[in-house]
């Protein structure tokens, strides 16, 4: 078992990079390798769950409600999205420093919010449950559904950096985008997709 290590400050030029590396590896050789590359390379061990989501993967046309899409939860649920509520879906893996304080800000921005609903996607399929656990654990096991997605949310929501942080209405309109944003930032947002 490993510990975890505290995040990283994240800055605008740490997104731009970690925005960088995602995209170029994505261009030159797919999803898995672009997570590998871009520090997401946890080995699949006992415990890794299977790929968690199914449905569509088509990204949406801006100001157009998302493709409903029906993913399984690393509890074994499955959760619909759109939700038909106000929702943040937040894209990590557990070895993104920065990303540790990304959940913690969706967290402290959905406690704000009533009736809405959060989502953290984890975008490395060989992360072991044990380690997302521990990665959810050293955050303060906030209240968002754990989803390991399997590339389907990340094409779907067109995903190309970690931290990414994604807000729709309860039809399914994104409202809101952004990478690593702040909790107030989050709350006004999921305030905004409620009205």
């Amino acid at each position: 078992m490993s510990t975890l290590t505290p995040p990283a400050p994240s800055s605008p030029k740490t997104a731009a990079v970690r925005r960088r590396t995602v995209r170029a590896v994505f261009t030159a050789s797919g999803i898995t390798a672009a997570l590998l590359l871009a520090g997401c390379g946890t080995p699949a061990g006992p415990g890794a769950a299977p790929p968690a989501s199914q449905g569509p993967a088509a990204a949406p046309a801006p100001g157009s409600p998302a493709t409903a899409v029906t993913v399984k939860a690393l509890d074994g649920s499955s959760l619909k999205l759109p939700t038909g509520k106000p929702t943040v879906i937040y894209f990590f893996t557990a070895s993104c420093g920065p990303c540790a304080a990304g959940v913690k800000n969706v967290a402290s921005g959905l406690a704000k919010s009533s009736g809405a609903t959060a989502v953290a996607v984890d975008l490395d399929p060989s992360e072991p449950t044990e380690v997302l656990n521990q990665f959810m654990g050293s955050v303060g096991n906030p209240p968002l559904t754990l989803v390991r997605d399997d590339g389907t949310l990340l094409k779907q929501f067109n995903v190309d950096a970690l931290g990414t942080t994604v807000v729709l209405d309860p039809s399914g309109k994104e409202v809101y985008r952004g990478v690593d944003p702040s909790a107030d930032q989050t709350a006004k947002a999921l305030t905004a997709a409620a009205s």
